[in-house]
């Protein structure tokens, strides 16, 4: 018989996955913004990965620009559909609430530098892509997991179905 893991600790899981996502963005923001210009760019793989300074006043990857407070609407109601999200389909899964803290956390990070300073910083430039941070690295991958998990529930629920 599967053990399921128990509501506290996966509270405790997606609100402690949500704050390290936070924290890790702002603070490599920090990083950014606190280095000299001449330091820029930092090249991590030459000819595809590079490290900029760039602000941000539009969406993920930088599209959108001037709309911040249409952003920061979105924002705070992102957040709260994760939160609703969390409570009604209380999923048991470690991995689903690791990816609802990667999303919380990513969306929070970003309306914090949207609500604080009018803009979010990216950095992360891989080359024929984009430009981007911390923030909305874990919203994209946090996402790639729900929609994982999802697909699958409803394919085992499709095959339980006909099973029976």
């Amino acid at each position: 018989m599967k053990k399921r893991t128990s509501n506290k600790i996966l509270n405790t899981i997606f609100l402690v996955t949500a704050a390290v996502i936070l924290a890790a963005d702002q603070l490599t923001k920090y990083w950014i913004i606190n280095l000299p210009e001449e330091a820029f760019p930092i090249t991590i793989i030459p000819g595809l990965v590079n490290i900029v300074k760039i602000t941000n006043t539009g969406a993920a990857f930088g599209m959108l620009q001037g709309w911040t407070k249409v952003f920061i609407v979105i924002s705070i109601v992102a957040i709260i559909m994760i939160i609703i999200l969390k409570i009604k389909l209380d999923l048991k899964f470690v991995l689903y609430n690791l990816a609802l803290g990667f999303v919380l956390g990513g969306a929070l990070g970003n309306l914090v530098d949207r609500v604080l300073v009018g803009e979010v910083v990216d950095f992360l430039s891989v080359t024929f892509f984009a430009v981007f941070n911390v923030a909305d690295s874990f919203i994209v991958i946090g996402f790639i997991i729900i929609i994982i998990i999802i697909i699958r529930s409803f394919i085992k629920k499709d095959i339980l179905q006909k099973i029976e």
